[in-house]
């Protein structure tokens, strides 16, 4: 390692260990305490200030001369005149007095002095750390410490900008408990010196990498992040001399991006730079805290932290036991499954006391749907005889069926049990990678967890319900829409009252809906009805309450609330040009937790305009009505780690199966880049269920594959033998569409057989008009690259021109809303984007635009 890559390394343990040692070897010379710490943080501080020139961090943080005078000013003001008026005070005379006239049995006297320095250190940090987070939550607290977030530089200099109030504050927890407990002079200087000497590292601008010691000192890599402009970035990292309150309470951060925070305070152009008006900022209006908490708000939010901390450990020790050998799992989860289910009716009817292997229950048990499982689900739902699994299942989760009758999915306690395992480290994993995503209010979708009850008495409902309600109660305490709401059965009405408790809330970091359409529909109804809501805010009121039940009445009546501020900020965002945008709507919205692949890539690209930069978008993973297939590790990934602990797997090559082989494959069989359609046999009683679900494989962690939701097995046509996948034709479209810097809100490619060519309809964003012709000619191409068939009938003609249709605004509601009413699920709607023209019903050319296709 050459010296320029070293030295960053290098001048954060010289020079403390330095200051360190000088302030021992002072105090033996017979030097007071206060000579003995003042001597080496002036010492430091003028060796860091000469280094930061010499070595910037970055060259753009070089003050200028205003800077540098009103930093001098509050050192000198606040940092020197102030603390020598406490020490005036005699400070250091009571504490001499206390520690051999009263010396309090609650500290440790007889520790030798070094021991005595670390134990204040931690106990110090311990209540500034919870006094620095209330300064970031509580409004009067933020306006005396958004002083110290104002400059949009950092450098040695403005450690020292401080409110001389909040300075008082400070006064109050780092020294006034500890004079009362009688510790010794030597203690609180040696204190204040690795405080001082750790601080002016903090705020240097000099080029500095601490590597492990930024899980132990409050470093300049990870404080830079606390002085980020973005509130919710900002709120990490809030320990001064020590980061192990934040690294126990969740809140340390250290982003790996390569341009780092950009520096400065929420009201950047707005807030004064000078001395004496920074003085008076504080007392004038206007200025709010990012996200205020009460003390029970912070509480529950320590809980939360620790909470999904612990959940992230157990995660990681999870799929470090079972990565390296997935079948290990695996076959004791089936064993596990057959043993339980011996003595019910399906496994009397299918030898489950006599398999002893995988290969034993692929031979006995065949390849089901829900239809085939349906009789023996029946037999509890009628008789309560044990049809599918001994042990009862407490409800049923419904969804559509291929028949017209829906189907009720039962769903046993043990199977529950595992599902809120999963539930809870897929949370786990969110946090892990995006802690601001919990730190304000959640705005969460879902279909009711209870929809009514079954012939048994037992309930049904939806799987995101079910889900829902089995977060973790310190989380649905920050959920924006009660589960009242949830239970409207109008759609447009449903959401526009989750819009109008969602306004009021500024502090929303954190948003989680099955589909990306579901947010585009809030702000699709902001837009129809922003005067409407700007008013229901600032009155507390909401102009469809007459069409309200009294039970949901009720359940929204205390959130309700009137916000003039806020209702005024709405305002000024809807005279803004272009109009207000999701992020504007809510400015600290950190996570957005949706399907990403699939037909929800078309929305997606749509909602990621919506959505400021710094949003995270997170894919929610494999999960559908039946199980939970994957967890997801990380962000930018929609690949998961399958849950092989509760479910068993099997999976049947893409190829094959439509060629009608069933050669059937294990998880450790897979290979990476291969779609597999997926079985599944879950605790609840499906065996071999046949899902038609297309996964494939992103790569492996460990032995491990990592499965990526594909499509619906029904999102393939053929009219000719070419077999148009459906992921094929929203790649091309994609494709197309993002090279003309436009946005597809609902395409669907439609086979027409005796046509024997396919027919392309497309809703656009608003701008201009494109040719049809064009647009056609493109993703016929590109659809030729991706399937060699396509490109070899299109080139013999025995496949027709692709020709396009634009459809009017709307139009892609609209079939949603269609599918809806013949009876599809709304919590778990997928858009399928292929289909043949004698299977659909939904009438698209009456929509097509008039002079355009």
């Amino acid at each position: 390692m050459t010296s320029s890559k070293l030295l960053p390394y290098v001048w954060y343990p010289l020079f403390m260990g330095a200051a360190a040692a000088s302030y021992g070897a002072l105090l033996s010379a017979g030097a007071s305490p206060l000579i003995a710490s003042y001597v080496p943080v002036i010492a430091l501080a003028l060796a860091v200030i000469l280094l930061e020139n010499r070595f910037p961090e970055r060259i753009s943080w070089r003050p200028t001369s205003r800077d540098v005078t009103t930093d001098v000013a509050f050192i000198i003001v606040v940092q020197i005149a102030l603390q020598r008026g406490l020490v005036a005070l005699g400070v250091l005379v009571i504490s001499a007095w206390m520690h051999v006239h009263a010396a309090s049995a609650w500290w440790p006297q007889s520790w030798p002095l070094a021991a005595q320095i670390i134990l204040m250190v931690l106990t110090v940090d311990f209540i500034r750390y919870w006094l620095h987070r209330a300064c970031h939550s509580l409004a009067p607290l933020w306006r005396l410490h958004e002083v110290h977030h104002s400059p949009n530089i950092l450098y040695t200099l403005n450690v020292g900008r401080f409110h001389p109030l909040e300075k008082v504050l400070h006064f109050s927890c780092d020294t006034v408990p500890f004079l009362l407990l009688g510790v010794a002079p030597q203690v609180l200087a040696g204190y204040s010196l690795l405080y001082a000497a750790n601080g002016f590292f903090q705020h240097s601008n000099l080029r500095l990498r601490y590597g492990w010691l930024n899980y132990l000192v409050g470093s300049a890599e990870t404080h830079r992040w606390h002085h980020d402009r973005d509130p919710a970035t900002a709120a990490c990292n809030f320990g001064n001399t020590t980061v192990i309150w934040d690294i126990l309470f969740g809140t340390w951060s250290l982003p790996a991006r390569g341009t780092g925070p950009d520096i400065g305070g929420e009201h950047q152009t707005a807030y004064p730079k000078n001395f004496w008006p920074q003085l008076g900022a504080p007392f004038l209006a206007g200025r709010e805290a990012p996200i205020r908490r009460s003390l029970r708000g912070h509480i529950t939010q320590a809980v939360i932290s620790l909470y999904l901390r612990a959940a992230r450990l157990v995660c990681a020790v999870w799929i470090a036991r079972t990565a390296r050998n997935p079948m290990r799992a695996q076959r004791r989860v089936l064993n596990s499954i057959l043993r339980a289910n011996r003595s019910t009716c399906f496994g009397q009817a299918h030898g489950f006391d006599q398999i002893k292997s995988y290969e034993q229950f692929a031979s006995k048990v065949p390849v089901c749907d829900y239809e085939a499982l349906r009789p023996f689900a029946e037999l509890e739902i009628e008789r309560g005889a044990p049809g599918l699994t001994r042990e009862a299942p407490r409800q049923y989760v419904r969804t559509s069926g291929t028949t017209g009758r829906p189907k009720d999915i039962p769903l046993t306690p043990s199977h529950l049990m595992a599902l809120r395992r999963a539930n809870r480290m897929a949370l786990a994993m969110q946090y892990a990678q995006c802690p601001d995503g919990f730190a304000g209010d959640i705005l969460a979708f879902s279909s009711p967890a209870q929809e009514g009850l079954l012939r048994n008495g037992k309930p049904f409902g939806s799987a995101s319900g079910i889900v829902a309600g089995n977060t973790p109660k310190a989380l649905l305490k920050k959920f924006v829409v009660p589960g009242q709401v949830l239970s409207i059965a109008d759609s447009r009405l449903k959401y526009l009252v989750i819009l109008r408790l969602a306004l009021a809330r500024r502090d929303i970091t954190y948003a989680g809906a099955a589909n990306p359409s579901t947010l585009l529909m809030l702000i699709k109804l902001y837009r129809e009805h922003q005067e409407d809501l700007v008013r229901d805010i600032r009155r507390g009121s909401f102009f469809l309450s007459g069409r309200l039940s009294r039970n949901v009445l009720a359940a929204i009546q205390d959130r309700l609330l009137a916000a003039p501020a806020r209702a005024l900020e709405l305002a000024a965002l809807n005279r803004s040009e272009g109009g207000a945008r999701i992020c504007d709507l809510w400015p600290r919205l950190a996570m957005v937790a949706t399907w990403t692949c699939g037909s929800a890539g078309i929305a997606i690209d749509e909602l990621r305009g919506q959505l400021a930069a710094r949003t995270l978008v997170w894919e929610l993973g494999y999960q559908s009505s039946e199980f939970r297939g994957t967890i997801t590790l990380g962000k930018g990934s929609g690949s998961g780690f399958p849950t092989l602990d509760t479910h068993f797997f099997e999976f049947v090559e893409r190829e094959k199966w439509d060629g009608g082989e069933r050669e059937f494959l294990t998880l450790d069989r897979l290979r990476a880049g291969c779609a597999y359609y997926v079985l599944v046999t879950t605790p609840s009683g499906l065996y071999r269920y046949f899902i038609n679900d297309l996964v494939t494989v992103q790569g492996f962690l460990r032995a491990t594959p990592l499965l990526q939701f594909l499509q619906k097995g029904k999102g393939v046509t053929s009219i000719t033998g070419e077999k148009l996948y459906e992921s094929q034709v929203l790649s091309a479209v994609c494709a197309v569409t993002s090279k003309l810097k436009r946005t597809a809100r609902f395409v669907m490619m439609i086979a027409d057989e005796d046509a024997r060519a396919y027919r392309l309809y497309a809703e656009l964003d608003e701008g201009r008009p494109l040719s049809a012709q064009r647009f056609a000619e493109s993703v016929d191409k590109l659809l030729g690259e991706l399937n060699v068939e396509y490109a070899a009938k299109r080139e013999s003609e025995r496949l027709g021109a692709l020709s396009v249709a634009w459809l009017e605004p709307e139009t892609g509601e609209a079939y949603r809303h269609f599918c809806v009413q013949q009876g599809q699920r709304e919590g778990q709607f997928k858009m399928v984007a292929i289909a043949y023209r004698r299977e659909f019903a939904f009438e698209l050319a009456a929509r097509v635009t008039v002079g355009e296709s």
